[in-house]
């Protein structure tokens, strides 16, 4: 096999999901609004550097360009890693392990809702695994920096991985401890390489955890405003059928999955239990030989599959605790003793660890099945044909497993294109050299877009990276239990909405620098028909789809 059939087949994979999206057009998704600018990030977030990437990268190409590459970048880095993670073993196990970690409910979900940083950090996970691996193989100060890197690159995409990858690391010390025996010699080298890579990770990522913890930066903020009932809204969901527990084991439980927006991917994949089971079956049998095999290399290797099945029951364990009410007591005290722990509201996100595991555990079992076809069979022919048979279980149950994220989602994800309104409004807004600031309606965070092909077009509002000039636009998800944003500009328009057509929108706005009105022909719009009755205003755009309105107590 050469050197370049890992990339190839990373390639494979990312081609037969993605290239129906390179097609003219902006890619959406729920929480991915279709960005036409990636501006340069304007505070210290966790997600500062990839902002500033992005932003860079739209700056040289464009940004409807760069959304494609970010997607692209996420699927093949995943297969990419998924590929290397796997301890030992050949081409077979290694392909099966990408396919597992591509092709799965978790990355069906979140693509659909544009969670492309989650989906990013994902990527690198089994890269953690792999430096957790060798680093309490064999300690050693490289191997420690190697394992700051790469969990600094995962809490920089999504700091909510901070703490999956905080379980699998836990896990995996414990058991090399126990696998060395305690050895005073092992454990004050492997402490001191710890030390090291812990040192690392806070000095990396202290420019966004020094913001962090004085309570100043987004991800603070969300954390401090997480309570009960984000929890119950952004909690797993279970089948209809199987129930909870089974759900989750298949990675599927995504919260949206309740909402009905988008298609289940078990429409794709009928008898999509019995596909799991047998994967399931796969990776216990095969690991199972692995445990009890005589071969003194493979039985190194132990440890790992222990830490790693320990961590697979914890982190289901978290997923099922925020949603039964029996162990919801478990979930609040973490959030009570240990803050951060808020910020897995949507406790859908602990399937993340779960698929790394099954990338790992599933392929070391058909490394198991093989090994044990080779030992007992009595002739060549007869192992070679055992061999090849596994071999096709190994990839093709994956492949049918996760077919809905073929071809581009089988359609359900398509490139669209804003309305040639927009840009108008935009030329004219941006003509304007005293234009300040501009608001967007309708009055929602969240609405469904007509020009949006997706099947799932309820979309996060474009406008604020869409249009050149600073937008406000609505903050609140209305979700119930969840309280809208309390800055004044969200309270004042809030207010003006509210109030209507016997409002004074023009002397308001004009207080808040607010010189010109959007409204697009969406949901809702029609409600706001009598702000071209309104005192102060001029109207100066309209089409189809988008209606420009422009305060005249502005200069």
């Amino acid at each position: 096999m050469t050197r370049a059939a890992p990339y190839l087949w990373a390639s494979a994979i990312t081609a037969i999901v993605a290239a129906p999206w390179l097609t003219p057009g902006f890619i959406f998704g729920t929480d991915w609004p279709g960005p036409r600018f990636f501006r340069w990030p304007a505070e210290l977030s966790g997600s500062a550097p990839i902002e500033a990437l992005l932003s860079l990268v739209s700056s040289l190409v464009s940004a409807e360009l760069t959304g494609k590459l970010l997607i692209l970048a996420c699927l093949f880095v995943a297969a990419s890693t998924a590929y290397f993670a796997v301890p030992f073993g050949d081409f077979v196990p290694r392909a099966a392990a990408s396919l597992i970690y591509v092709l799965n409910p978790f990355v069906y979900g979140r693509l659909h809702y544009g969670q492309f940083f989650l989906l990013a950090a994902y990527a690198v996970l089994p890269l953690v695994a792999l430096r957790t691996y060798r680093l309490l193989a064999a300690p050693t100060f490289l191997r420690a920096i190697w394992l700051a890197a790469t969990v600094t690159v995962v809490g920089s995409l999504a700091v909510h991985l901070l703490l999956p990858v905080g379980l699998l690391l836990s896990s995996a010390v414990v058991a090399a401890l126990i696998s060395q025996r305690v050895s005073p010699r092992y454990v004050v080298r492997l402490g001191s390489r710890l030390a090291v890579a812990s040192v690392a990770m806070l000095a990396a990522g202290s420019y966004w955890l020094i913001p962090y913890l004085a309570g100043k930066s987004y991800e603070s903020q969300i954390i401090a405003g997480a309570g009960p009932a984000d929890l119950a809204a952004y909690r797993a969901v279970g089948d209809p059928t199987f129930g909870l527990v089974p759900n989750l084991l298949g990675l599927y439980g995504f919260w949206a999955e309740g909402v009905h927006r988008f298609p289940p991917m078990k429409g794709f994949v009928p008898g999509w239990f019995a596909v799991l089971l047998a994967l399931l079956a796969l990776a216990a049998i095969g690991t199972t030989i692995l445990l009890v095999t005589r071969n003194e290399v493979v039985r190194g290797f132990r440890w790992w599959i222990a830490a790693l099945v320990v961590t697979a029951i914890i982190g289901l364990f978290l997923e099922v605790a925020a949603v039964v009410p029996q162990l919801a007591p478990v979930v609040g005290w973490l959030d009570s003793v240990f803050p951060p722990y808020r910020g897995m509201r949507d406790s859908g996100k602990w399937a993340a660890i779960l698929a790394m595991v099954y990338a790992q555990l599933i392929p070391l079992g058909v490394v198991g099945i093989r090994s044990w076809l080779s030992r007992v069979a009595t002739r060549k022919k007869l192992s070679e044909t055992g061999g090849a048979l596994v071999a096709a279980i190994a990839l093709g149950l994956p492949i049918y497993y996760g077919n809905g994220l073929l071809y581009g989602m089988h359609g359900q994800i398509q490139p669209s294109n804003y309305p040639q309104g927009w840009y108008a409004a935009d030329r004219l807004m941006v003509a304007d050299s005293l234009h300040d600031r501009a608001l967007f309606l309708p009055w929602h965070l969240y609405l469904r877009l007509s020009f949006v092909r997706n099947v799932n077009s309820v979309i996060a509002t474009p406008a604020p990276t869409f249009f050149a000039i600073p937008i406000v636009a609505s903050g609140d998800p209305e979700v119930p239990g969840i309280a809208p944003p309390n800055d004044p500009d969200q309270r004042m328009i809030a207010t003006l909405v509210t109030t209507g057509g016997s409002a004074d929108w023009a002397r308001v706005l004009a207080a808040r620098n607010i010189k010109y009105v959007l409204v697009a022909n969406e949901i809702d719009s029609e409600q706001f028909a009598y702000l071209a009755h309104q005192p102060g205003f001029v109207r100066i755009l309209g089409d189809d789809n988008i209606v420009l309105y422009r305060n005249e107590l502005l200069p």
